[in-house]
């Protein structure tokens, strides 16, 4: 519930500042028939906003045993706190009449640092997910409406950030790390043409990657491996600059 209003709240903000635009535009008289508005063309931007991490964390457990000492081999637990995560985009985008379709590539960094303890442990351990940089590349289909489009996305996502474990087990060597995670993206979200060549935007994304296992090592037996499978929901807001861009024609008189 508190994400969509988030949403809403962003898109409203942005979609406000519509009817002021038009209304400058209108005037007594009758005006000639304006060019349409102007989607085409590559632009780079930036973008801000929170996350709202989902991350699975499996005790697999080693000949029977979990590592947890009162844990289930096999127990499953979460982990994941509300975020920020903060970068740009790169994009290109093409115009048919009122349809929009193009590329856009996406980087940053997402502060997802959280852990949370292993059920049954007797030594502190504490499994989770560290901060890391992340990139998406995706596909962009919209219909314009004069200045406001109205989006759909989806492609890859990777995100780099490494498992975080820690134990005060006197039997604990070390882990081994996961590698990137590797998933999908898909959302959609709203962009306003300000002024000019710059645009403002709001987005939901939901990402959701593979799962992914690191081991745990010790001094007698094991090893004990960990499963992680994280997911994610993102809003963010943020502004583009297009290069090339055309405004419709000013009505003349």
């Amino acid at each position: 519930m508190k994400r969509l209003l988030l949403v809403s709240a962003a898109l409203l903000m942005i979609v406000a500042v519509a009817p002021a635009a038009n209304s400058q535009a209108s005037s007594s008289q009758k005006p000639a028939t304006a060019l349409p508005w102007d989607w085409n063309g590559f632009y780079v931007g930036g973008h801000v906003g929170g996350v709202w991490p989902h991350l699975n964390i499996t005790d697999v457990g080693y000949d029977g045993h979990s590592f947890a000492a009162a844990g289930t081999a096999g127990q499953v637990f979460q982990a994941g706190n509300t975020a920020i995560l903060g970068g740009g985009q790169v994009g290109w985008d093409h115009q048919q009449r009122s349809l929009v379709y193009g590329v856009e590539g996406a980087f940053g960094w997402m502060n997802l640092n959280g852990s949370t303890l292993d059920p049954g442990t007797g030594s502190n351990t504490m499994a989770g997910m560290n901060a890391g940089m992340y990139e998406n590349v995706t596909g962009r289909l919209g219909k314009a409406f004069g200045p406001v489009l109205l989006y759909g996305k989806g492609g890859l996502a990777l995100f780099h950030g490494k498992e975080a474990f820690s134990t005060q087990t006197p039997v604990y060597l070390s882990n081994t790390d996961i590698g990137v995670n590797k998933g999908y993206v898909a959302g959609g979200g709203v962009e306003y043409h300000l002024k000019s060549n710059w645009f403002a935007k709001a987005e939901y994304l939901h990402q959701g990657f593979a799962s992914q296992t690191f081991n745990v090592l010790v001094s007698s037996g094991g090893p004990y491996p960990f499963k992680m499978q994280l997911a994610g929901d993102t809003v963010s807001v943020g502004f583009n600059y297009k290069f090339h861009c055309k405004s419709p024609a000013k009505s003349k008189h």
